[in-house]
């Protein structure tokens, strides 16, 4: 039955800056011949819910249940699926531990509507390294982003990130308390149209948490595609 299906490629990227902040997805469908691409910005929003509304949009695109293989470069949406955590948090009734409900539940659970109407392979790629398509996604996740026409993302909670600016190492965690430690971002490449990055953010090595500081926030020279070295 499933082999009879339509094989359908499916490219996808989210991308908001900072985070949380302005966002957009990107979507590259592609079927035989045919090629379809898609976008949206919302003003405010995180990269994981646009990377996982991106993968969302492109599989309810499909008129037909298919065969599909979806690319992603978001560790997020692909361990979440591959390592069973969405179906033990449906099971949990959205709860990923007694006391801590699962994050984006409202996306999860629109995504495995679409996910249980097609056979769905989901890989993992590199972002930046040059795989046209899913460079083709990051463009257009940037561009919606930057876009004039961004809507709101109806099912983002605010309280879901911190509503305390944390300004320097040794403040306590809003969430747990624990002391938070300066962490410098990994190297990566420069995205398009990116005018500025974070130097180095607070972190909280209990649970996880990052805080983007203003003061660590630095624009981009023009030439320069890396992260700076100064310290």
């Amino acid at each position: 039955m499933a082999a009879e299906q339509p094989n359908v490629t499916l490219y996808t990227d989210g991308a908001a800056e900072p985070n949380p902040g302005p966002g957009g997805y990107g979507v590259v469908l592609l079927f035989g011949q045919h090629r379809k691409e898609l976008s949206a910005g919302f003003e405010l929003t995180t990269n994981n819910r646009m990377e996982l509304l991106a993968v969302i949009v492109g599989l309810e695109t499909l008129t037909t249940p298919c065969n599909v293989t979806v690319y992603s470069d978001a560790k997020y949406v692909v361990d979440s699926v591959e390592n069973g955590s969405v179906g033990r948090w449906r099971s949990n009734n959205w709860m990923r531990t007694q006391s801590e409900r699962a994050k984006n539940s409202d996306l999860w659970q629109r995504f495995l509507i679409a996910y249980e109407k097609h056979v769905v392979k989901l890989k993992w790629v590199p972002g930046h390294q040059g795989i046209a398509e899913n460079e083709r996604c990051d463009q257009l996740a940037i561009e919606a982003a930057q876009c004039a026409q961004r809507t709101a993302d109806s099912g983002y909670q605010p309280d879901e990130v911190s509503k305390v600016t944390h300004t320097e190492a040794g403040e306590a965690c809003r969430k747990c308390g624990t002391e938070l430690i300066k962490q410098r971002p990994k190297r990566k490449p420069r995205k398009p149209r990116q005018t500025y990055y974070y130097e180095w953010y607070l972190y909280c090595t209990c649970c996880k948490s990052m805080y983007m500081v203003e003061s660590a926030k630095r624009q981009y020279d023009s030439g320069s595609s890396i992260f700076n070295d100064a310290s």
